[in-house]
């Protein structure tokens, strides 16, 4: 058999490949339902979204930050949200790709979309009515448009329900730490989710610099903090947490509190129990 010339045979490879890439969605695993499994859904909140709107039979994989509920460890993951690879996503055949503004790297993106891949980028505001949006983007790109109206407005309803319950004489001085794992503690700053949830919880955020930084004890005797609440995202730091803010306010008071940064700091469905946990911690005397 004569051999191709190897520039013919380059672009017969690529377009080879790019042929398996383009059908690769006409393929994807259908549930035992019959519901065809074609959706990844990238970063943990938009992962719940779609649980509550009953979507969950079309989830074919998520991301690792993708943790509530507990259904959404058992599926398929291409990875955490900022470190992805075009290939992870495209091995598990999704016509759909839902995604956080915050995930990446863009080129990612790029390359799944040249695939042929529908992919639907999602950023809002860390707020009531940022998260309505964000229910009611997720929906629209499922085709549910009713079902993301009534879950917006009822996570609105009841978010407003709890803040409306809050006093509004009082500012509780707060501060919000992060167990990064080998980094320590990161205290949050200002324009972090921290410290848009501390905001509406009308909380007052001790800490005046931007984003995250780690925190000594003598940082944390400086911000004074009446209540401390703290979320784990690596392995248990118990010790490093009554170290460092054994000398505050809120240590001495008993007010430094575990917090599940998930629920917390996602900005998802479960805004309203989240606000009502973290409002329950830091305004005692209100219930």
């Amino acid at each position: 058999m004569k051999k191709l010339p190897y520039k013919e045979r380059s672009m017969k490879a690529f377009l080879s490949v790019l042929l398996s890439l383009l059908i690769l969605p006409a393929f994807a695993q259908q549930s035992d339902t019959g519901v065809t499994a074609d959706v990844v859904s990238i970063d943990g909140a938009l992962t719940e979204i779609i649980y509550q709107l009953g979507a969950e039979q079309r989830l074919a994989a998520v991301d690792t930050t993708s943790v509530y509920p507990e259904a959404a460890t058992q599926l398929p993951q291409v990875g955490y949200m900022r470190q992805l690879s075009a290939e992870g996503i495209l091995s598990v055949k999704p016509s759909l790709v839902i995604a956080s503004r915050d995930a990446g790297p863009e080129s990612v993106f790029e390359q799944i979309q040249a695939a042929g891949v529908r992919v639907v980028r999602i950023k809002t505001a860390d707020s009531v009515d940022g998260v309505a949006e964000k229910i009611r983007q997720v929906a629209d790109a499922l085709n549910m448009s009713a079902q993301g109206d009534a879950l917006a407005v009822q996570v609105t309803a009841q978010s407003q329900q709890v803040l409306a319950q809050l006093p509004a004489d009082k500012q509780p001085a707060t501060l919000f730490l992060l167990g990064a794992g080998g980094r320590g503690l990161m205290a949050a700053g200002q324009g972090t989710r921290a410290d848009a949830l501390l905001s509406l919880l009308g909380a007052r955020n001790v800490l005046n610099y931007a984003g995250y930084k780690p925190v000594s004890a003598e940082g944390a005797v400086q911000a004074a903090p009446d209540f401390v609440l703290v979320g784990h995202t690596g392995a248990e730091q118990s010790d490093s947490v009554k170290t460092t803010l054994a000398m505050t306010p809120a240590a001495q008071n008993d007010a430094v509190h575990g917090v599940d940064v998930g629920m917390m700091l996602s900005f998802g469905p479960r805004l309203p129990q989240a606000l009502e946990q973290a409002a329950a911690l830091i305004y005692p005397q209100a219930d």
